[in-house]
């Protein structure tokens, strides 16, 4: 039987003490809801990473489409309404059923697959899957609030956290969806021993996305850009034809590289036309400001070496170091030193390295990405109108987090072609590869400065050419690509 499904290329590390949004006050409401941009929002560490701050470009003008699992049927919440083309967001589903096998039929430790006709649906998504709209945060910002911090020390207002491209206008096209697939209680190996909720799209899903929102930029909406944080082991032709097409047409394609780390990229990431995105971090993402690794070594106001812990409440690691200078937090929570260094960034052990016959291009920002998302054990949220305290009692238990994955570090990336197009929106899929990719911070084999592991103390990270694809088993492969993206060089690099 061939391939049907495209798996979702995420991975979520989350972080438990993190809080729902809540009322903005007694009586009030969405605070921004009269916001039609997150341009005057804060920047964060991963905008600052890639020198955001540096350019004037906001995406005006330009479409981006984010194929994913649609937009949390709160949106309003997060994102300004000017900001998402409703009148153009669209669904394609396929019933997909998973029957066991009986014993004796077959594989017991496999599924029938029967899989439906293609239908067209709404672009809104599910409460529990809100992959697609943590990747739309990234490129247009959000609206963040939460009761939780008052807890933590920081009873902080209403904020609005400002987008890589905040000015873009998102078309959601909903290409992933929410299965059910049953137990197979009679499997000897390890299996499903109950009924799990995956998400996941099939060939057909995604091809009918990118072809719909080729012919919206054959119709006019252009420029466009296509981000696709989804990835399967290979290509289908469907998906490939339905790439190609939209590439001859004008529109952008950038995608995750997957999070399968020495295993390999995935596709469409893997594709060489396709601009692909392999995930990076950043050294101090969880040091206290204006300190070093030297620092918390045998100084009792940070760690006790003998007894392994944090000594001081003040400089425990869960405190939110995630927005710049300037913000409600505390000055230089976020800020990653100007102009960035190489030292100052290390590659996700997760992010896929590129081996023979496949093509990275660039890295993005894609470790500890806040935004929204459900929090396990599914999706909880206080809309801002709600007054009370539910988002730290009656186990509420968040919906703000921080996520890593190269489904992160795509919407970066597509973000920054926004911005390009908005300079000259006559570029094509190959001088926006040249442009990202010539003006990226080079990161080389020997690795990244000491940097702190949430939880773990610190460590140096370090990688090579060399991937172990199976047990003493290694192949040559590309771990970094062009190196980091750096918006500010590839605009000044861009000749109207």
């Amino acid at each position: 039987m061939r391939r049907y499904v495209i798996v979702l290329a995420v991975m979520a590390l989350a972080v438990g003490l993190l809080a729902a949004p809540a009322s903005a006050g007694k009586g009030g409401g969405n605070t921004f809801s009269n916001s039609t941009s997150t341009v005057d929002g804060s920047y964060t560490w991963d905008a600052d990473m890639i020198n955001v701050e540096n350019v004037t470009e906001t995406g005006a003008g330009v479409y981006v489409a984010v194929l994913d699992t649609g937009l949390a049927p709160n949106w309003t919440d997060y994102f300004p309404r000017d900001r998402i083309a409703t009148e153009l967001g669209k669904g394609f589903y396929q019933n997909v059923s998973f029957k066991a096998q009986k014993h004796g039929e077959n594989d017991k430790c496999g599924f029938g697959i029967e899989v439906g006709p293609l239908t067209e649906t709404s672009y809104i998504g599910s409460r529990g899957a809100t992959h697609g709209t943590h990747v739309t945060s990234t490129i247009i910002g959000f609206n963040y609030q939460s009761k939780f911090d008052a807890i933590a020390g920081y009873p902080l207002p209403p904020i609005q956290v400002r987008g890589i491209a905040p000015d873009a206008t998102i078309i959601p096209v909903k290409v992933l969806a929410d299965y059910q697939v049953p137990a197979l209680p009679k499997c000897d190996d390890p299996g499903p021993l109950a009924a799990e909720e995956v998400v996941f799209g099939t060939d057909q899903m995604v091809a009918a996305g990118i072809n719909y929102v080729t012919d919206l930029a054959i119709a006019g909406y252009t420029p466009m850009v296509i981000n696709m944080s989804l990835g399967g082991p290979e290509l289908a032709d469907i998906e490939k034809d339905a790439i190609d097409r939209a590439i001859d047409n004008g529109v952008i394609v950038v995608a995750s590289a997957g999070n399968e780390g020495e295993e390999g990229m995935g596709f469409p990431g893997a594709y060489a036309p396709v601009i692909s995105a392999g995930a990076t971090g950043w050294t101090g993402e969880w040091l206290i400001p204006n300190t070093t690794p030297a620092d918390y070594v045998d100084n009792p106001n940070y760690w006790d070496v003998e007894a392994g812990e944090w000594v001081h409440p003040a400089a425990y690691p869960y405190r939110m170091w995630w927005l710049q200078g300037g913000s409600p937090l505390e000055t230089g929570s976020g800020d990653v030193a100007d102009p960035t260094k190489a030292g100052d960034v290390y590659l996700a052990d997760f992010s896929s390295r590129a081996l023979a016959g496949q093509d990275l291009d660039v890295l993005a920002p894609g470790t500890w990405v806040r935004g929204p998302y459900p929090a396990t054990p599914g999706y909880n949220h206080l809309p801002w109108w709600a007054n009370g305290l539910g988002d730290y009692f009656g186990h509420n238990v968040g919906n703000f987090y921080y996520v890593g994955g190269t489904s992160m570090a795509s919407p970066h990336v597509a973000a920054a072609a926004a911005l390009l197009l908005e300079k000259d929106s006559s570029l094509v899929q190959a001088e926006v590869d040249d442009l990202l990719s010539s003006t990226a911070l080079t990161i080389l084999p020997s690795g990244a400065d000491e940097i702190f592991w949430l939880g773990w103390g610190f460590d140096s990270v370090s990688w090579d050419t060399d991937c172990e694809v199976e047990e003493g088993t290694f192949e040559t492969c590309d771990p970094v690509g062009a190196g980091l993206i750096q918006v500010d060089d590839a605009l000044a690099a861009v000749t109207p």
